[in-house]
């Protein structure tokens, strides 16, 4: 009994998934299909509660209507934002919280409650969603609200139909689809946590590990080497002084502002930068880019971290070398461009920090 209690505990108090779920479900290129996954979905759904405005199971009063409509309307909303881009941590837990009220709202305003009951397995979804992403209380949170109006519209079937055994199997039916679908995503996290462990991706921070980096890439290098035009550009980002945060604020604190700066590079990379953490504080990103792209990525990554809440800055060493001034393209060459931009980046540190070095190799 103790021991199940511990777990449960451990369970309660665990972080999100959303950062290395991210870069994950990034660097197994899925990012894209189940952002389009979930606009798809959310679209439906919102069509499909559009369209049962005219149905007479539909909502039945002037304010539940409307109710409906200001539904549809996030619906779409919703998914063309997700069809746009992949959500921070922060907009997913809007999408959720908004996701959970909305189904809610419409489930209830359904003048046949057979109609609404059905329209709750839509909460096995959400519910799904969120333990694959979130945290024990969100989906505390979304279990509470589906339980809530799955039950009050039961409630409303018995007493309509007057067949409390029927409404009482619906209601248990219905409940077990909204606990089981989210148990088997927090299942599936658990085991993607372990592949993580053995792949090619940072577990903390949810980008590349150092043996990814170098086989994604030689991916990049091999897809692009035909781009004359451009160059190979390898960036090293080492956070200056962090220690100091991880002896002053504890080691908590300092995975956060790892993530953070995980989460930093993604958002100023280009869709084909390999970002990996190769170090402690180390973060390597390779691309084929051209010349004016180098110079304001390294500088809108200097700007990020330093504008982060952490109180920490970070020393960037750039090199790049221009795909026209060679012939073979190979593991070797980015051995070397790591090495030029490391001692880039080390230069930058012993000059003070929070500066960007850049050198262009021959």
């Amino acid at each position: 009994m103790a021991g199940g209690v511990s777990r449960l505990a451990v369970w309660w108090r665990q972080p999100d998934h959303y950062d290395w779920l991210t870069g994950y479900l990034a660097s197994r290129d899925l990012q894209k299909f189940v952002r389009l996954f979930v606009a798809a979905t959310t679209a439906t759904l919102g069509a499909i509660t559009l369209a049962m405005t005219w149905s007479p199971a539909g909502p039945g009063r002037a304010v539940a209507y409307i109710a409906v409509l200001l539904s549809v309307a996030w619906c779409m909303t919703v998914a063309l934002l997700w069809a746009r881009r992949w959500p921070t941590r922060r907009q997913s837990i809007y999408y959720a919280v908004t996701a959970v009220a909305s189904t809610a709202v419409v489930c209830l305003s359904y003048s046949d409650a057979l109609f609404g009951l059905i329209a709750c397995m839509t909460f096995a979804m959400l519910a799904g969603y969120v333990a694959f992403f979130h945290r024990a209380t969100l989906l505390l949170l979304t279990l509470a609200v589906a339980a809530a109006t799955t039950l009050a519209l039961a409630i409303k079937l018995s007493a309509s139909s007057g067949d409390v055994v029927g409404a009482a199997c619906v209601f248990m039916g219905i409940t077990a689809a909204e606990v089981s679908v989210p148990f088997v995503s927090h299942t599936l996290v658990h085991f993607l946590g372990i592949d993580v462990m053995d792949s090619d991706v940072d577990p903390l921070c949810g980008v590349l590990n150092r043996r990814g980096f170098y086989r994604s890439a030689g991916h990049l290098v091999a897809a692009h080497t035909l781009a004359t035009d451009r160059c190979l550009a390898v960036t090293m980002v080492d956070l200056d002084h962090f220690k100091n945060v991880n002896d002053t604020y504890g080691h908590a604190l300092g995975d956060r502002a790892l993530i953070a700066v995980g989460n930093v590079l993604r958002q100023h990379s280009g869709d084909s930068a390999v970002v990996a953490r190769v170090g402690g504080e180390e973060f390597c990103i390779a691309d084929i880019v051209s010349d004016d792209q180098i110079n304001g990525w390294a500088e809108a990554v200097r700007n990020a971290v330093a504008a982060m809440p952490f109180g920490i800055t970070a020393s960037v060493g750039v090199a790049r070398l221009p795909l026209k001034s060679v012939s073979v393209l190979g593991r070797e060459t980015v051995d070397d461009l790591i090495a030029i931009a490391d001692a880039a980046m080390y230069d930058a540190k012993r000059s003070g920090g929070n500066q960007i070095r850049e050198v262009t190799a021959t």
